[in-house]
């Protein structure tokens, strides 16, 4: 009987979403009908607990995808630059991270890769002759992606820290004998 429920619940899930993705489709442009608009909010609210929302591209990730699709790179470099910023999230714990850390190290990743790009152009630059005033333009920008990189990996530390930290609950049992045994949880 519970299967049957549950290939039922199956079945409405795969049509809400269906519904969605068309609705999406209807809406994600320049000047959408308000009566699609408001048939996409009101899938959305009235089913919460599929997170719909969760099947379209995060801002953070549309931002990665913009830098690199505007890096003067080759193809392949930028193929391998998207790869590089899928292990680095990895690398920094993402899976299984809290939500808070999950979206500090997104903009850790972002704000690398915006580093990168940066200290890459400012090479550059600087291999060759130029103005004064274009070589402190292309240090103050490098030294504000510098910034922007420390400043989301020291906070990211700061919420590890402060998130593993947490003082344990100790319980205090008074055990046969009158003698006391403390539980730490």
């Amino acid at each position: 009987m519970s299967t049957a429920v549950e290939s039922k619940s199956s079945v409405k899930a795969e049509e809400i979403s269906a519904k969605f993705k068309d609705l999406l489709a209807k809406t994600n442009k320049e000047h959408p009908r308000a009566e699609d608009v408001k048939a996409l909010s009101d899938v959305l609210s009235g089913n919460k607990s599929l997170e719909l929302w969760r099947q379209v591209a995060s801002a953070t990730y549309l931002a990665e995808t913009m830098v690199i699709q505007n890096a003067n790179a080759t193809a392949a470099l930028k193929e391998c630059w998207k790869h590089r910023l899928q292990v680095l999230k990895k690398d920094l714990g993402y899976d299984d991270a809290p939500m808070l850390e999950q979206l500090l190290i997104q903009q850790a990743a972002l704000c690398w890769l915006k580093l990168s790009l940066v200290e890459l152009s400012y090479s550059g630059t600087m291999n060759q002759s130029i103005t004064l005033t274009l070589g402190i333009y292309w240090e103050k920008r490098l030294s504000a992606a510098q910034r922007r990189f420390t400043r989301v990996c020291e906070t990211l530390a700061r919420v590890r820290k402060l998130s593993r930290n947490t003082p344990a609950l100790q319980f205090n049992i008074a055990a046969n004998g009158g003698q006391q045994l403390n539980v730490t949880k």
